[in-house]
């Protein structure tokens, strides 16, 4: 059966995986700790061991870091569906699960020797993975290739981040979460969160919000000493997003232009959860109950007065509207995770992050 994510991915025309740091880098800082740990402790004096096992260590932290692009690439095009490379993600398990040993056990080792032993034996496992990786990687080069970032697009979003004036004005809608039926995209209600509101993107360091202001002045009914609500969406807890030309696809019966639907954690996954792999069961219900009840699902459709809803140039607008929120929220996120500034960003991390 299939979970809300299946479910939204074959409707949806783009599927947006954010980006995560493999779990193999937090598996090697927990080794270069636990060496570091090691030489203070067990070999003060010993400055000849000391050194050699030193070097080894910088050599084990450079050469995961050098890898980190490829696999990141290679992950990316795992989660969009591409299969084929899940043997060179199952490659990198092999190896983070190889430096999770040995950095539980380095503080019992009594002999210098044999962490050195140790150290090049993990050595000698990233260079025979290396050659296979880096297979997996051209294998995926010619996608890439093709799938180019709009210069346009990356150049308006750009500008929205470096500006505090942009505003997006957006119709919000969530994911009604009592109602639990058959795995379709017509087993889900959506209700309105607000008829109108403003978007913004506020920042703090590289962590980048998503503000949620309501508009009351959206033509409906409201008390006079009624405020409008307001609610923010971090960043880093945007784990996918799904772009489709028309809401209606996904049973959002009012939305008839193109709509983008963020899939939200509500909490932050510790750095263990993020390293773990996730199960799904195969009932349905389960899994829906599950993912509704560890995130919650937004869709954001442009606002507009205009009641003729056919018209060429209007759902042209909006969906170039849509896509640029799109491509605004990808920048944010190449921000927060990579905690750099995008303007700073190597072409490649564009590629990576815009694609």
């Amino acid at each position: 059966m299939s979970s809300l994510e299946d479910i939204f991915g074959k409707l949806a025309l783009t599927t947006v995986t954010t980006v995560s740091r493999i779990a193999l880098s937090h598996a090697t800082n927990a080794a270069i700790r636990n060496v570091t740990s090691y030489i203070s402790t067990q070999l003060p004096k010993n400055k000849q061991a000391s050194n050699e096992i030193r070097t080894l260590q910088r050599q084990l932290d450079l050469k995961v870091k050098n890898l980190k692009p490829t696999i990141d690439i290679i992950a990316k095009s795992v989660a969009n569906g591409n299969e084929d490379l899940e043997p060179a993600l199952e490659m990198c398990n092999d190896l983070k699960r190889d430096i999770d040993n040995f950095a539980n056990q380095v503080d019992t080792i009594k002999e210098p020797e044999q962490v050195k032993y140790q150290l090049k034996r993990l050595l000698e496992n990233i260079d025979d993975a290396i050659p296979s990786l880096h297979l997996a990687l051209r294998s995926i080069e010619n996608q890439l290739g093709r799938a180019t970032v709009s210069p346009s697009r990356l150049v308006r979003a750009s500008s929205v981040l470096n500006s505090d004036s942009k505003t997006f004005t957006l119709k919000l809608y969530s994911l009604f979460t009592a109602n639990q039926r058959d795995a379709s995209a017509y087993a889900f209600t959506w209700k309105e969160e607000f008829h109108k509101c403003k978007l913004t993107v506020s920042k703090k360091d590289w962590n980048r919000t998503l503000v949620i202001q309501e508009d009351l002045n959206d033509g409906l009914y409201h008390e006079e000493d009624e405020e409008g609500k307001k609610m923010t969406i971090e960043i880093e807890n945007i784990e996918r997003m799904y772009y489709t030309q028309s809401g209606e696809l996904l049973n959002i019966e009012d939305a008839k232009t193109s709509v983008l639907v963020l899939k939200v954690l509500k909490e932050k996954k510790s750095e263990k959860e993020e390293e773990s792999k996730v199960e799904t069961k195969q009932t349905a219900p389960e899994i829906i109950k599950e993912e509704l009840r560890t995130a919650n699902w937004y869709a954001f459709g442009l606002w507009n007065d205009d009641d003729d809803d056919e018209q060429d140039t209007k759902v042209k607008k909006d969906t170039l509207d849509i896509l640029l929120l799109e491509s605004v929220i990808k920048l944010c996120s190449l921000e927060a995770k990579e905690q750099m500034s995008h303007l700073e960003a190597s072409d490649e991390l564009i590629q990576l992050y815009m694609t």
